[in-house]
């Protein structure tokens, strides 16, 4: 299948699929007669992470469990570029961390070692990803890039997921620690971390570990968004 034709038939399915089930039953069809074996969208929300896809079903329980999400390098590299790319396992894992590099060796054990993948801006620096994953070593030949349309078939996909609720996908509840929670209330309270090494009697490193580990569990950049969202979900 040329990669118009995949692109286009992806905003086919966006425009005439109806129901979630549905949904997911047209971007499983579409992605095996594409060459490939899985789909996954993927919603990164400050505070949550919302997953739709036929991957495996332990796969995507440890993916959330574990919040991969914050070291998932597709994810990354989806932040960097915002527009169509391919990805191996295979490739990548030669240049990658250890910590990366167990995640794409666990993503291969579950059939996922290559993909192509769309990501969009959905507002406030938040953004979907639409993937179409391999569990060969390469990429299906003919899908080059033509990253506008792409871009288009990826943008009513995400409209239409976010226009109805999805009772089979896979939501990311965000838990923080005790130490988490206090540092943030602290910053929260206008505190530095300087300030909260004083007042908690922590160590300056410590302070900063919790308050990273939570803007990466809340899947944000900034403490004032960080306590902004711990907020919102009653976290805090």
């Amino acid at each position: 299948m040329r990669e118009t034709e995949l692109f286009d038939r992806l905003i086919d399915i966006s425009a005439a699929v109806s129901g979630e089930s549905s949904l997911r039953g047209a971007l499983a069809s579409l992605a095996k007669t594409s060459g490939f074996d899985r789909f996954a969208y993927l919603n990164l929300q400050a505070g949550r992470t919302m997953a739709v896809s036929n991957y495996p079903r332990e796969w995507q329980a440890r993916y959330l469990k574990r919040s991969y999400m914050s070291i998932d390098p597709v994810v990354a590299m989806a932040r960097r570029h915002m527009r169509l790319f391919e990805w191996s396992a295979e490739q990548e894992r030669k240049r990658a961390s250890k910590e990366v590099e167990r995640f794409y060796a666990e993503a291969s054990e579950f059939g996922i070692r290559s993909g192509l993948s769309i990501p969009i801006c959905t507002g406030f620096g938040q953004l979907a990803i639409l993937t179409l994953a391999s569990q060969s070593s390469g990429v299906p030949v003919g899908h080059e890039a033509d990253a506008v349309t792409a871009a288009s078939a990826a943008a009513m996909i995400h409209a239409r997921f976010s226009q109805q609720p999805i009772a089979s996908s896979g939501i990311e509840t965000v838990v923080l620690t005790g130490q988490e929670r206090v540092c943030l209330r602290w910053i929260a309270e206008g505190k530095t971390m300087h300030e909260i090494v004083t007042v908690g009697g922590l160590k300056y490193g410590t302070v900063r570990f919790h308050l990273s580990s939570a803007k990466r569990k809340l899947n944000v950049v900034s403490l004032p968004q960080a306590t902004a969202v711990a907020t919102k979900l009653t976290l805090i």
